[in-house]
């Protein structure tokens, strides 16, 4: 080989070293060469909610209340029923019936904007239209039936002259999510029915008392209300149908040693209510005192509630996804205390209460003249039904189950009483709303409110020495004003009614009359 291609073989053998080193030699902080952006840093996660946690929750399995008829609810179905299921069930009636609660796991979910409440009314030949504020409109024909439309168009409220208490008007109502309520009949004397196998029926029980059946899920119990009226409004009072002693109410309002740890038992696998509202509502893990379980109690029991009623009004439906989103903010410490607040104020009353437990006369008869209604004497109510509402400004929204409103005066006018919105989900009244409720509203609030704070008494005073601290015997003892029997058809009229509700829908869409 000659000297010259030698050489040239060299160099090309020389050049290709070069270029593999430099290329397998990594850049380094100080070379031109600029280096990848470090990945963005996660965001901070939320807080938890400032319960005290001592150690480890335990699970606990919760007891039925000794007696199921104890549960809560005015304007809905109470968790006594089953077919909905309540904090703790699985399946069956009463407080551990299936599907529902914050460890309920069954049950088909409830729609979205769908059915009646997504439907766009088109005017039929004959109906004469009128603007409501809110931007909503009402279409009346000749055959008296309405029909009243939202801002966007949507049927949102049906009114026909026919129903089954007393041949009186029916009313169908939509709210928010799809939720039907149906009533039919005259304040007394009422059939309010949320869906298959979901209402009550109402009827005189004697002068100046009224009683409600409730059936869920093929299951009637019966409370109690009387009758009163103030400055022209009537109204009706929830009367409890079990007082306990006044050392047991006493010991439900007082902290104990030590915060009590309290598996709420299914978080782990959430129940179909609890995932439907995330990150607006989140029960503690520990409790210091009885008052404080309640109010976690009081709140979760009108939103799962809320979810079963629209299950039930669209059981036919797929299930929606969740109106909220755990970004929504959440129910505060402080806001729970103001509920607190009402629950120990309540618990006041009825250890007084419990210390005269022979009613007067004018009390046995439900003839107390005009007194100041429970509601007024309550400052903050959790919403435990849809209510349209119109705003100060002239605006139209509504409030939904598990909102908080304040009520701000005692006045009540025609317009009736002042109030305010505290807490809202999305969707729902925008928070200090300023608006009025009507009187016998607002005192289905309170009603609803004393229900359920009977119904989580039954849950302690089961629990006492078990799952939760020991305290006095709770010395229940029977209100006879507060019983009464269940009506025996109450579920044929419900079913009744569900069905000629559906009928008159099924009219409004397709422009009969």
């Amino acid at each position: 080989m000659s000297t010259s291609r030698t050489k040239a073989v060299l160099i090309n053998i020389t050049f290709l070293i070069f270029v593999a080193i430099t290329l397998s030699t990594p850049v380094f902080a100080g070379d031109k060469q600029k280096s990848a952006p470090p990945p963005p840093s996660k965001p901070a996660a939320k807080p938890a909610p400032p319960a005290p946690q001592m150690r480890p929750a335990p699970q606990v399995r919760q007891v039925p209340p000794a007696q199921p008829n104890r549960a809560p609810n005015s304007r809905m179905p109470s968790p006594a029923g089953g077919g909905g299921g309540g904090i703790t069930g699985h399946g069956g009636p009463g407080l551990a019936g299936g599907g529902g609660g914050i460890t309920g796991h069954a049950g088909t979910g409830l729609t979205g904007r769908t059915g009646m409440g997504s439907t766009n009314y088109v005017s039929h030949p004959g109906d004469q239209a009128k603007v409501l504020p809110g931007g909503r409109t009402e279409f009346r024909n000749p055959s008296g039936r309405a029909v009243t439309t939202n801002a966007r168009g949507e049927v949102q409220r049906i009114e026909a002259p026919r129903g089954l208490a007393g041949g009186n008007k029916m009313v169908i109502n939509r709210g928010p999510g799809g939720a039907r309520v149906v009533e039919a009949g005259r304040p007394g004397a009422r059939v309010v029915s949320y869906g298959a196998g979901r209402g009550f029926v109402e009827r005189p029980l004697r002068p100046g008392f009224i009683s409600r059946t409730y059936v869920v899920g093929g299951r009637s119990y019966a409370h109690v209300y009387s009758e009163s009226s103030y400055h022209g409004a009537t109204y009706y009072s929830y009367v409890p149908a079990v007082r306990y002693g006044p050392q047991f109410y006493g010991w439900a309002a007082t902290p104990w040693g030590a915060p009590m740890p309290y598996a709420w038992s299914g978080l782990a696998t959430p129940a179909p209510w609890l995932g439907f509202y995330p990150g607006y509502f989140t029960p503690y893990s520990a409790y210091a005192s009885p008052d404080l379980w309640l109010t976690d109690y009081l709140i979760s029991e009108n939103l799962r509630l809320a979810y079963e009623n629209q299950r039930a009004a669209n059981a036919d439906q797929a299930p929606p996804a969740a109106n909220t989103t755990p970004s929504d903010a959440a129910l505060s410490p402080e806001t729970k205390a103001l509920i607190e607040d009402e629950i120990r104020q309540q618990l006041a009353a009825e250890k007084a209460a419990a210390a005269q437990p022979t009613p007067s006369s004018s009390q046995q008869s439900g003839q107390v003249g005009e007194q100041l209604p429970p509601a007024l004497k309550q400052k903050f109510f959790v919403v435990s039904t849809n209510l349209d509402i119109n705003t100060a400004t002239g605006q139209v929204c509504s409030l939904t189950p598990g909102d908080m409103i304040q009520r701000r005066g005692t006045d009540v006018t025609a317009d009736g009483v002042a109030v305010e919105v505290v807490k809202s989900k999305p969707g729902s009244c925008p928070v200090d709303s300023a608006a009025k409720v009507q009187l016998a509203d607002l005192q289905e609030m309170s009603n609803q409110f004393r229900e359920q704070l009977d119904s989580g008494l039954t849950i302690l005073a089961a629990h006492q020495a078990k799952t939760l601290p020991s305290g006095p015997d709770a010395g229940s003892h029977p209100v006879p004003q507060g019983t009464a029997d269940p009506i025996p058809d109450a579920g044929t009229q419900l079913a009744t009614q569900e069905s000629d509700a559906a009928k008159l829908e099924a009219q409004v869409r397709q422009g009969g009359s």
